[in-house]
C-alpha cells in the first residue's frame, strides 16, 4: 500500500520536528565549547569519511569552498583538526580530526543519547524494537534512491 501524500507530508514533517529537538539538545554542549553546528557537522562528516580535503568537505557541507576554508581555519585555530599533506601527492591537502575533534563529537553524541534514552524510558520493548526497525528500513530505503 502507497502512502498517501497527506501521510508523506505528516512523516516529513514529524521527521523534521525530531531532528530540530534533537539539534536543540545537542546545541547547548556546543555553545559551552564555543563550537558552531557547521563546524561540529564538519567534525561528523570527518569521521564518518575519514580525512577529507577542502573540496570533498564543501560537498558534503554543501557550502562554498571559502566558507569551508574559513571553517577549516577556526577549527585548526581551536584544534579540533589540522591540514595534514598527502603522502603521494603533497599538493593535496585533507583535514584530519584531532582528539579534542573528537572529544567534541562524543560529548554531543552522549549528550543526545542522554536525551534520546530519557524519551525512550516510557516505550514498552516492543514500541521501542518497532520504532528502530521502521527508522532501519526508512533508511535503507532512503539510500537506495
Amino acid at each position: 500500500m502507497a502512502p498517501t501524500e497527506e501521510l508523506t507530508k505528516q512523516l516529513e514533517e514529524t521527521l523534521r520536528q525530531a531532528d530540530t529537538i534533537l539539534f536543540k539538545r545537542g546545541r547547548s554542549i556546543l555553545m559551552d565549547m564555543e563550537i558552531s553546528a557547521l563546524q561540529f557537522n564538519a567534525l561528523l562528516t570527518i569521521r564518518e569519511f575519514g580525512s577529507l580535503t577542502m573540496g570533498d568537505l564543501c560537498k558534503n557541507l554543501f557550502v562554498a569552498c571559502s566558507t569551508a576554508t574559513d571553517l577549516a581555519d577556526r577549527m585548526e585555530r581551536s584544534e579540533l583538526v589540522e591540514r595534514v599533506r598527502d603522502d603521494k601527492d603533497r599538493r593535496v591537502v585533507k583535514l584530519h580530526l584531532l582528539a579534542r575533534g573528537n572529544q567534541v563529537l562524543e560529548a554531543v553524541i552522549a549528550e543526545r543519547q542522554n536525551f534520546l534514552g530519557e524519551v525512550l524510558r516510557d516505550y514498552t520493548d516492543e514500541e521501542y524494537e518497532e520504532l528502530l526497525h521502521g527508522l532501519h528500513l526508512l533508511t535503507q530505503r532512503m539510500e537506495l534512491k
